[in-house]
């Protein structure tokens, strides 16, 4: 048999109201002093004063730093990481989206690490980070379980990774989620159908990491659409928080594949184009299923049950292909875009947008199917046509 390894936040505490419990969860891991890593829009819709709330409750010395932009650059996290070490913090919370989270990580690095993040860029850090605790404010990027942090360079995005970048906590409260808009929801909920689709055909997939991934595409097919439809349905908010969460685990191991190079493949930096993540990586998605199908034909096959599409009368080959399409509805129901052409890219960027996939190393290396220049020039001229070679 082989051997499987499963790493993640040393602790989850997941539920509606799970925010109460911060100021007890913050004294077990010693916290004192506390930098709070947000964003501009966190502090105006009211989860930050939940947060500050429990805080002074509990007696704790914070203050803000909510100068935390989407996709962030790698300037964004110094100036992160100044400000908390200027204010000789003990510990850090990172309350927002997946941005948020990461930019927190750094600044917890930067306690306890000599350096700075462009330094880690080419080296990265020897000892532990200071006390975390991260509180995700949208259900999609899994960050508050990843060992990853994504940040932006004018060459490409960069990504830090480190075993020593688990949070000490995640904290999960479907309920700071209930005022996310309908696009953000949409933005960020198929980005965790994205993390749990490429976990699951990854190189690096295990039992584990399958179960996972497995719930979490269902949990996205039964709830997603709901959440997007009607904000304050928390029976539907608190299935894709679950479905974030699931996913990040998942992807926090297994990694992801050359869904997400196809997506960073024609955005900022490598173009003049942005876009939210999620966004950019789901347009192309439905092109990378059918490329990949024929690499796990079973395993694509499910992809499609999952996400609702009729397989029982099909081959299992037909089945492996609708899994492009089911992916394809979705993206209608949601209002997104399902080719390139309709966010602006043209024809004759596809030669370099191809090449740019080569960038992303480690998602091509865990693909599985072998990835060509060739193959991503054909996958990029479907996804700009907008079609499928089952269909619509």
């Amino acid at each position: 048999m082989k051997t499987y390894s499963f790493v993640t936040a040393k602790k989850i505490l997941f539920g509606v109201g799970a925010v109460e419990q911060l100021g007890r969860e913050l004294k077990d891991i010693g916290a004192k002093k506390i930098a709070i890593i947000t964003d501009a829009v966190i502090k105006k819709v009211g989860a930050l004063d939940k947060v500050t709330g429990m805080l002074e409750k509990g007696g704790f010395d914070y203050a803000v730093w909510d100068k935390v932009e989407p996709e962030p650059a790698l300037e964004v996290g110094e100036a992160a990481i100044q400000f908390t070490r200027e204010g000789k913090y003990d510990s850090v919370i990172g309350l927002g989206g997946g941005s948020v989270m990461d930019t927190a990580k750094a600044a917890a690095v930067s306690i306890t690490n000599p350096g700075s993040l462009k330094g880690w860029v080419k080296e990265v850090f020897e000892k532990p980070l200071a006390p975390l605790v991260l509180i995700p404010t949208t259900s999609g990027t899994g960050s508050e379980v990843s060992n990853a942090a994504v940040f932006a360079t004018p060459e490409v995005k960069y990504v830090l990774y480190s075993s020593l970048m688990y949070p000490d906590i995640a904290l999960v409260d479907p309920e700071l989620t209930r005022t996310v808009p309908a696009r953000t929801t949409a933005n960020t909920g198929i980005d965790a159908l994205c993390h749990a689709i490429e976990a699951y055909v990854s190189l690096k997939a295990n039992p584990i990491t399958d179960a996972l991934a497995v719930e979490a595409m269902s949990l996205v097919a039964e709830n997603l659409r709901a959440a997007y439809a009607y904000g304050d349905n928390m029976e539907a908010r608190s299935g894709m928080s679950l479905a974030s969460l699931m996913a990040g685990l998942a992807f926090g191991n297994a990694g992801t594949v050359i869904g997400h190079a196809c997506g960073y493949a024609y955005v900022y930096p490598a173009t003049k184009f942005h876009f939210p993540h999620g966004y950019s990586i789901a347009i192309t998605m439905p092109y990378v299923l059918e490329y990949n199908a024929i690499s796990n034909l079973q395993k694509h096959a499910t992809i499609a049950e999952l996400l609702g599409e009729p397989t029982s009368e099909l081959s299992l080959r037909e089945a492996a292909f609708r899994s492009a399409l089911a992916f394809k509805k979705l993206l209608v129901d949601l209002n997104m875009p399902t080719s390139i052409k309709e966010v602006g890219v043209t024809k004759d960027m596809i030669p370099s947008i191809a090449k740019n996939v080569f960038k992303s190393t480690a998602h091509v290396a865990r693909n599985p199917r072998k990835v060509t220049e060739e193959g991503m020039v054909r996958l990029f001229e479907k996804a700009y046509e907008g079609k499928l070679e089952c269909g619509t």
